[in-house]
C-alpha cells in the first residue's frame, strides 16, 4: 500500500480550514498542496528548510526562462521525496508563469 501523505488541509489563501461540524482542523492528502508550497516559497523561507523553494513569483515576466525554473521546480520537488516526469513551464500574456510540474510520490 502506497504512503499517503498527509497535513491540516488549508484554502486557496493558506488559511487553515476548520471541520463546520466539530470546530477542529481537518486532515487531507497533501502532496499537491506540498508541491504547491515549494514552488511559491523563496529560499530562506522556511528557518528550519533554508534551501527549500522555488520562488515563482520572481519569475513574474520572465519569458524565456521556462527552462530554467523547470529545472528548479525538478531539483527541488525530487530533493523533497516526489518523481518529477517532464515539468511543463510557459509563461501567459500577462507574464504569469504557469508550472505543470507532473509530479508524483512513490509508494
Amino acid at each position: 500500500m502506497a504512503n499517503i501523505f498527509q497535513d491540516i488541509t488549508s484554502d486557496n489563501d493558506g488559511d487553515l480550514l476548520l471541520d463546520s461540524a466539530f470546530g477542529d482542523l481537518t486532515i487531507t492528502p497533501s502532496d499537491e498542496q506540498h508541491q504547491i508550497d515549494i514552488i511559491e516559497a523563496f529560499q530562506g523561507e522556511w528557518k528550519e528548510f533554508p534551501g527549500v523553494g522555488v520562488g515563482i513569483f520572481g519569475y513574474l515576466k520572465s519569458s524565456g526562462k521556462e527552462q530554467e525554473l523547470s529545472r528548479a521546480v525538478t531539483v527541488q520537488l525530487t530533493a523533497d521525496g516526489f518523481t518529477v516526469d517532464n515539468p511543463k513551464v510557459e509563461f501567459d500574456a500577462n507574464g504569469k508563469a504557469l508550472v505543470y510540474p507532473n509530479a508524483y510520490r512513490n509508494g
